[in-house]
């Protein structure tokens, strides 16, 4: 019961709201403002030059499959040494966030 409480409730304590200088000074607070930004699409139709404006210049592209950014997203609760996650932006041909997702890699 205690392992069931604090799956739910962990990922909603830990979350926060996305603040683009925190994600881009603190990589390993990334993984608390992904939920927002999933959630609340607050990349939707942004062009790529806005999101790397927001998000950093430290990404990967074509990551996924064609067309998509990927930053990482740390998280200092998994100790799994080859698992991590990325955050990845699907851009559609007019470079335009499509869609968004955080992957585990």
């Amino acid at each position: 019961m205690i392992g069931i409480c604090y799956g739910i409730i962990n990922p909603i304590l830990r979350s926060k709201e996305f603040d683009s200088k925190d994600w881009i000074e603190n990589v390993d607070t990334r993984y608390r403002m992904v939920n927002d930004l999933e959630r609340n699409k607050k990349l939707e139709g942004k062009t790529k030059k806005e999101i790397i404006e927001l998000l950093g210049t430290e990404y990967k592209t074509d990551c996924w499959t064609k067309n998509t950014i990927c930053y990482v997203v740390p998280d200092p609760d998994n100790y799994a040494m080859l698992d991590h996650y990325e955050f990845v932006i699907f851009l559609n041909d007019k470079n335009k966030v499509e869609r968004v997702e955080n992957v585990i890699r």
